[in-house]
């Protein structure tokens, strides 16, 4: 049994469905299913049981899974200490991010960061949320930059919110509101809402319904996007509206004006996500900057 091993187990345990493990790690479902046969076959127990919807972990599994769990981190913080310790090699600092942040509070902190550190690079990937946890996971990037993320992410992830944006009404620009200094959300409400994808976006279109029930409303949540342009694109149309944070504004939106809340006054959270473990030279150089901004 090798480390590889753990990480297919981990994989299909924590999907509970062999294909969407498969696609989680970039391997083919039977070369998948092979390699769980050999660990079952290995350890004489069965892990999971198969159903024709997916499968479930049999009481062995759900204990091999904690353990797998377990030292799968430890190896991976013994390379981080390893890399972070006993080395003078500064890795790549690899960011994922949402676009309405880059322009604000992210794009500050880089520009510091390029100054004061020019020896580390930085890479960008521009990703919704649900991709940011996968690649977190994975480790495929460092420290993600999203929204209000889900509140179960807090027990296994550092989860700290970087800023606090206003949320706004996204109106088409020959609304009869589109001129107004600032609105109560509640004139709204027999307008149809463009939600966003639950799949990208994950807890999102649960925040906008909030927003709209404390104006005293439920909204008609009538179309899904799947990024804040494709959101904005959609409210051009003229036949639809939306909610979202205010700094989404920095994106190019023609035809689209953001209208200020005066009732309810909400504010959406801009925060950072990273592994719960020692972190890389290039990335504690880049939360010490982080939490100098936010003080500032």
């Amino acid at each position: 049994m090798e480390l590889p091993h753990l990480k297919y187990f981990v994989a299909v345990a924590e999907e509970l469905n062999f294909s969407r493990g498969a696609v989680r790690l970039s391997i083919s479902q039977p070369a998948l299913s092979r390699q769980i046969k050999n660990l079952e076959d290995e350890l004489g127990i069965v892990l999971f049981l198969r159903q024709s919807d997916g499968v479930t972990l049999t009481e062995w599994g759900g204990f091999f899974l904690e353990q797998a769990k377990d030292l799968l981190h430890r190896s991976h913080v013994a390379v981080q200490t390893i890399k972070a310790d006993y080395t003078d090699k500064h890795e790549p600092l690899v960011i994922g991010y949402i676009p309405t942040i880059l322009e604000s509070f992210l794009g500050k902190t880089l520009q510091r960061f390029g100054l004061v550190h020019p020896e580390v690079a930085v890479r960008f990937q521009e990703m919704p949320p649900s991709e940011q946890v996968r690649a977190l996971r994975d480790g495929a990037i460092d420290i993600a930059f999203m929204g209000n993320p889900p509140s179960e992410l807090d027990s296994e992830f550092v989860v700290k919110c970087v800023k606090k944006v206003p949320i706004a009404a996204v109106l088409p620009d020959t609304h009869f509101l589109a001129h107004k200094s600032s609105i109560n959300l509640a004139s709204l409400v027999s307008e149809k809402f463009i939600g966003m994808s639950e799949e990208k976006f994950p807890g999102r279109n649960s925040r906008i319904r909030n927003t709209c029930h404390e104006a005293g409303f439920m909204p008609n949540l009538h179309l899904e996007a799947d990024s804040h342009a494709s959101m904005i694109a959609l409210v051009a149309t003229g036949q639809r509206i939306a909610v979202m944070p205010n700094e989404a504004g920095a994106l190019p939106h023609p035809q689209v004006v953001f209208v200020p809340l005066h009732h309810p006054i909400d504010y959406a959270r801009s925060t950072a996500i990273w592994r719960k473990e020692i972190p890389t030279k290039s990335l504690d150089k880049y939360l010490k900057i982080m939490f100098d901004q936010i003080q500032d």
